[in-house]
């Protein structure tokens, strides 16, 4: 009897106890819910227009062939070689106009622009100087020159239109004690596919003049590369309060259009030519490579500040003073090298707007 009532009172205890049982595991696993949410999740947003205008100072890695351009006849020795003229640093610009359409699927267009790349690289001697032979040898102002000068300059454009599929993240907010946990951050993830093109126009010249400075003799070279094909990449921006923190790399294959033209080469003391002006074309593949970030932030809902580093690469390129060719005979200065890389790396600064 006594076991009985002690079962019964046992069981109603009990029975008593569960709602209490019940709503601390609801709550536990509500917990444990949360606490297994994403942080991040997908964000829907409207119509976004934007664009961005950066100022470039942009230094260039001279990646021309090291090969003689004037030598000291005395010597033997490399008086100026092709990789002798240092580029300082350049400006140019950068400018984007894009949309971020609700569908995902937007588009971009932009232009990229490099002016005033200018180098070159000087030399003197005791008469004795002069340009590889045997093209010295059959020109009389390309030889015993008291003074040696190589000029460089280049100039590069470049286009793109790009289609993009977006994708925007919100941070979920995290319970904690600190205030940064606590604050909204989205990011936006935008793969490109489109067009690329890039144009690079060169010049380059060798200048010798004698003891006297009576005579000149010059030898001039230019050479133009246009690349143009398909065009993929990846940008993705986070933004957090009035700060925001952007980077894209792009890759483009193209093919690329080479040409090279020379002027002609005249003996100013027996007025003859020795050459006469020639140039020729090619085609070739090359590639285009875009690489960059930059720091904004922002003035107010729609105007930011720009601060980045932005390096570009192009492949497969004629360069100018790789097609200085100082043979003499009928095929002289008729082919196109064009099997060189060029690098340019520097800081922007600029401004954005979007709405």
């Amino acid at each position: 009897m006594n076991t009985a009532r002690t079962a019964r009172r046992w069981g109603t205890h009990r029975c008593r106890q569960l709602p209490a049982w019940a709503a601390l595991l609801a709550t536990c696993a509500a917990a444990a819910a949360t606490a297994q949410q994403p942080r991040w999740v997908p964000l829907q947003d409207g119509r976004e227009t934007y664009t961005v205008f950066d100022a470039l100072l942009m230094q260039r890695d001279n990646a021309t062939n090291p090969t003689p351009l004037v030598i000291d006849n005395d010597t033997q020795a490399t008086a100026i070689a092709g990789t002798a003229p240092q580029f300082p640093t350049a400006g140019g610009i950068r400018a984007l106009v894009g949309q971020h359409a609700p569908d995902r699927v937007g588009w971009e267009v932009g232009y990229m622009g490099v002016y005033g790349m200018s180098a070159d690289a000087s030399a003197s001697g005791n008469g004795s100087l002069q340009v590889p032979t045997p093209l010295a040898g059959d020109v009389t102002t390309l030889r015993n020159a008291s003074l040696a000068t190589v000029t460089y300059g280049s100039v590069l454009n470049s286009a793109e239109a790009n289609l993009l599929c977006t994708e925007r993240f919100w941070h979920c907010a995290r319970p904690s004690a600190y205030h940064a946990e606590r604050q909204s951050c989205t990011a936006t993830v935008d793969w490109l596919a489109g067009f690329r093109w890039a144009g690079l126009d060169e010049r380059a010249a060798i200048g010798l003049t004698d003891p006297t400075a009576a005579t000149l003799g010059t030898y001039s070279v230019r050479s133009s590369s246009n690349l143009f094909g398909g065009q993929i990449g990846l940008r993705g921006r986070a933004q957090w309060q009035a700060w925001a923190l952007e980077g894209w790399l792009k890759a483009a294959l193209t093919g690329a259009a080479l040409s090279q033209s020379q002027d002609p080469i005249v003996d100013s003391v027996s007025g003859l030519v020795q050459r006469t002006g020639r140039g020729s074309q090619t085609g070739t593949v090359g590639g285009i490579f875009d690489l960059g970030g930059a720091l904004v932030y922002r003035i107010d809902d729609t105007w930011g500040l720009r601060f980045g580093y932005s390096m570009l690469w192009l492949t497969g390129v004629a360069l100018a003073p790789d097609q200085f060719d100082f043979s003499n005979n009928l095929n002289a200065g008729t082919a196109v090298d064009g099997n060189a890389t060029l690098w340019l790396g520097g800081g922007t600064l600029g401004l954005e707007a979007r709405w």
